[in-house]
């Protein structure tokens, strides 16, 4: 039987996980959105109420209704230009090396204040430097300041989540928006049928099966991201019998990853790891399972 991993250990792995892409910005809005809101452009609304914990059905007007299962969900709600995204399920994080780097719904409830827990996260980020973030509250309640500001758009009340210090705003529904009101306009409008989302993503999504993962990303190459590919997808899920599964899809590699992957495929069964590779057209799908530590070990193998 392996020994259980220690915590240093599991970070180092995680460190390599992730090291692809540049997703945790896409994470950060609530903590660098530091440009201040120019008050004199907002239409004020009457106030929501003065109670600082408000359930979503005292905000009048339209509240958000969409499927949020996957990084697809996300995508599907997402303004064109997303240059990274990532989408985690808290449910599925607790009691694995996953909760130290995403943390769990009770981390997310105290990082944005809400009063109440998230238990499902998206972020998409964009090369200009900004990005929101959806999240599914399933007591439909989240904490606001006092006397929050609103402003009325197509229908939909966004609720100022600083009153005024910074550009972080909210809209209510399942899932819940949270950005900047520029980009949080642009998802309403994507739901109100007014423009449409993102699709660059829809070759390499085709190949992929998020449902039950712990964790996905997906990236694209930019003058800030280096990556082996031109587009690159990754999901890790937990199997009933506690072993996990990472998926890696790559859009165009370099040669270079085929090579790799063949080579380390070769010999797998020594180090304990089953390969399942899969080639179409300019796509090449890999699929990795075994213990956490194995998965670490290989993971590190390919990432060199």
């Amino acid at each position: 039987m392996k020994q259980k991993i220690s915590a240093t250990k599991n970070q180092k792995y995680l460190a390599i996980f992730l090291a692809a892409t540049m997703f945790l910005s896409a994470f950060l809005i609530y903590f660098t959105a530091s440009s201040k809101t120019d008050s004199n452009n907002d239409t004020l609304a009457p106030e929501v109420g003065n109670q600082s914990l408000i359930f979503f059905s005292q905000v009048p007007g339209k509240h958000v209704l969409h499927e949020f299962n996957s990084i697809i969900n996300g995508l599907e709600m997402s303004p064109d230009g997303v240059t990274n995204a990532v989408y985690v399920d808290f449910q599925k994080t607790k009691g694995t090396p996953l909760e130290s780097i995403f943390g769990n719904m009770q981390t997310m409830n105290t990082s944005f204040s809400y009063g109440t827990d998230v238990t499902k996260r998206y972020g998409a980020s964009y090369a200009n430097g900004s990005g929101f973030e959806l999240h599914e509250i399933p007591e439909l309640k989240f904490n606001v300041p006092a006397n929050t500001r609103v402003m009325p758009y197509d229908g939909y009340q966004i609720l100022d989540r600083t009153n005024g210090t910074y550009n972080i705003w909210n809209v209510v529904g399942s899932p819940a928006i949270i950005g900047p009101i520029q980009t949080v306009a642009g998802v309403i409008d994507i739901l109100e049928g007014n423009a449409t989302a993102t699709t660059e993503y829809n070759q390499i999504l085709s190949q992929a099966e998020p449902e039950g993962s712990i964790f996905q990303e997906i990236v694209k190459r930019t003058n800030t991201s280096d990556i082996p590919a031109k587009e690159y997808y990754r999901d890790l899920k937990k199997l009933d019998d506690g072993s996990y599964t990472q998926t890696s899809i790559y859009l165009d590699p370099e040669p270079e990853i085929n090579e790799k992957i063949k080579a380390y495929q070769a010999n797998s069964s020594e180090r304990g790891v089953t390969y399942n590779v899969t080639t179409l057209g300019n796509i090449t799908k890999l699929v990795i399972s075994s213990d956490f530590e194995s998965l670490y070990n290989e993971s590190a193998l390919l990432s060199k």
